[in-house]
């Protein structure tokens, strides 16, 4: 190969290369570093040729619905913590329901059974019959002896006091065998009564679970609100601070890359 032809191409791979070396500066001498006090994007100068779009960090916030979390936690205690991602205090809240709803179960179980008890006990030691239905025949049973009009004064039988009692207003039981009984001794009368007194109790104490279990959602939809509050706040606070944006111009005559390092405030 003739040499002066060898210089020329070694020349011209050169210059290529110079050529390519230049275009690289020219591209990272375009490139840009700035810093932004801004809500949003960095803004080129007008003879850069182009802009970046201002974006407002609201855009980038998903918040949550305070009036949505009140309304599930009313509905189900802790539906509303769940809601806004405070799941701590969801557990607390329905486990607080659910004790609440064991216990009114609790009661109410135990209030049928000691009346079945009650009731038992009477067939058993007053020969109440157990097929009466009339809730006025065993609760009087609790405080007279028997049914009848008694000729000792020891004994006190309902149809024969009530009318003393109520005058024209008593109620008289008829004397029929679904009405019937007659407690031996004052002492399993009062056991009957006892055991009364103790299903009267769990039933009024299932009420009050009741009204409990009623306070536990008011209680917690209040505080699902409040909790909403206090995660928006925490998510403005959560895009506060330094974020690193670019953007990139292709173009063929004046390439450019534009990086900006955004400062948050709240």
């Amino acid at each position: 190969m003739n040499k002066n032809l060898l210089l020329v191409i070694l020349i011209s791979i050169l210059l290529c290369q110079i050529a390519g070396a230049q275009e690289t500066i020219d591209l990272l001498m375009k490139s840009q570093l700035r810093f932004s006090s801004s809500g949003g994007y960095a803004q080129l100068d007008a003879d850069d040729g182009f802009n970046i779009p201002l974006v407002g960090r609201s855009e980038n916030i998903k918040y949550k619905s305070k009036y949505k979390a009140a309304l599930l936690s009313l509905m189900l205690p802790g539906a509303g913590q769940y809601y806004v991602e405070n799941n701590s205090k969801a557990k607390i809240f329905l486990g607080i329901e659910s004790a609440f709803w064991l216990s009114y179960y609790g009661f109410r179980k135990f209030g049928a059974f000691k009346d079945d008890a009650a009731k038992g006990w009477a067939v058993a030691k007053a020969g109440a019959s157990p097929d009466n239905t009339d809730e006025l025949y065993w609760i009087k049973m609790t405080y007279y002896d028997n049914r009848d009009r008694n000729e000792s004064q020891y004994e006190l039988g309902y149809n024969q006091m009530i009318g003393i009692y109520e005058g024209d207003n008593a109620v008289f039981f008829p004397e029929t065998p679904e009405y019937y009984w007659n407690w031996n001794n004052r002492d399993d009368r009062q056991k009957y009564r006892n055991l009364r007194n103790q299903s009267k109790n769990a039933y009024e104490r299932a009420d009050v679970i009741v009204g409990v279990i009623i306070a536990n959602h008011v209680v917690s939809a209040v505080e699902a609100l409040l909790s909403t509050v206090k995660y928006n706040r925490r998510l403005e606070f959560s895009k506060a601070g330094f974020k690193f944006h670019y953007a990139v111009k292709p173009s063929l005559n004046d390439p450019a890359i534009t990086v900006s390092l955004i400062k948050y405030f709240d």
